[in-house]
């Protein structure tokens, strides 16, 4: 029997080989060129915050073998050319379970992370050189549990205004079936600004430690953080310290108790009659009157002296928390922002983040 009518292509023929490869790489290129937007949108999607809520497909998860499962696919291998080589039955049967075994941890893997929902909570604001606290709630909505999912914030993830991450630190949890839990990943801040989450690597390795099945989660989440407060603790009041008469009462600082009234969001706690609260009758603000009550003014001019832009914000930023805690009434006035004279905690807010945003336009110090 001719052996070229039964394979007509010679693979010793050095002009038809020639063909062979010219065509297999031009469809290569044609395969290429075909994918690139697929390609370029794969490498970049992860790199572009999402608002949320996130939902992981099969898309978004990647998995290969562990260290131990690859070499467990090495000694499967070698038991497979025992087997052959010996012909022991009872060899391959045990070679094949083996592998079943691999192949199907391999879909338990995959299903930790199938489906899984991921959306962004509150943050509350922070100081310099405290953490941040991002709220990330996890929605499980299958009949199945999840195990030993393993969440960590990308450590070769660079954000602005972030200390070095720890790459150890790891939080694992396990998430219950139809069950919807809340976790909290802390961010060292050491700057003001505007402080975002960044990319986080959740992963697993369950059941059985073969293969590792991960993901990118990169939600638009953000706070603010003020600057750190520190500096000298007097007030500057001279010549913007104005005293209030009994004629204008106010809620706080006063010495001469002079009535309630209803409570509103951003009131002090101090101001608050906890006894009539624990009685079970309403939330009652208690209003004084008197010489005591100030309206103290804080301007770029009472820091101007300083070279530092930080230092002065951060002396400013000491300033509302000594005004605000003994009740007196501040304003605020700096380059692009002026707060008049206010107390509670809305008004202590709005001047926190007006210092956090700060940027220097055409100051001259």
């Amino acid at each position: 029997m001719d052996i070229n009518s039964v394979y007509p292509y010679n693979l010793f023929n050095p002009v038809q080989t020639h063909y062979l490869i010219y065509y297999l790489f031009k469809m290569a290129i044609n395969i290429f060129k075909i994918n690139k937007k697929d390609w370029q949108h794969f490498f970049l999607k992860r790199n572009i915050a999402q608002p949320g809520p996130i939902i992981l497909n099969r898309r978004q998860i990647f998995i290969l073998p562990t260290y131990s499962g690859l070499l467990l696919g090495l000694t499967l291998f070698v038991m497979l050319l025992g087997s052959m080589n010996y012909n022991k039955s009872m060899g391959y049967a045990f070679t094949f379970l083996l592998g079943s075994m691999v192949f199907v941890s391999i879909l338990h893997t995959h299903r930790m992370l199938l489906g899984l929902r991921i959306e962004a909570g509150k943050v509350a604001p922070v100081f310099a050189g405290e953490s941040a606290s991002f709220c990330l709630w996890l929605d499980n909505r299958q009949n199945a549990a999840r195990y030993a999912l393993v969440w960590q914030r990308s450590p070769k993830f660079k954000v602005q205004n972030l200390k070095s991450d720890d790459p150890n630190s790891k939080m694992v949890i396990d998430l219950p079936a139809n069950q919807r839990i809340s976790i909290n990943i802390p961010v060292p801040t050491t700057q003001r600004g505007r402080i975002f989450l960044g990319m986080v690597t959740v992963y697993t390795r369950f059941p059985l430690g073969l293969f590792q099945a991960w993901s990118y989660i990169h939600l638009d989440v953000s706070t603010l953080v003020y600057p750190q407060a520190y500096g000298n603790k007097t007030l500057p009041l001279g010549q913007q310290f104005e005293s209030v008469g009994e004629g204008s009462p106010r809620t706080g600082g006063g010495e001469d108790f002079i009535g309630y009234r209803d409570y509103q969001p951003g009131d002090s706690p101090r101001h608050i009659d906890w006894k009539a609260v624990a009685r079970g009758q309403d939330w009652m603000i208690k209003q004084f009157g008197g010489m005591n009550i100030a309206q103290v003014w804080l301007t770029w001019d009472d820091v101007n002296v300083m070279t530092n832009i930080e230092a002065a914000l951060s002396q400013l930023c000491l300033w509302i928390l000594i005004a605000e805690s003994q009740g007196a009434e501040y304003g605020l006035k700096i380059p692009g922002n002026c707060f008049e004279p206010d107390i509670g905690e809305k008004h202590r807010e709005r001047c926190l983040q007006a210092l956090a945003l700060f940027e220097e336009i055409s100051i001259k110090m």
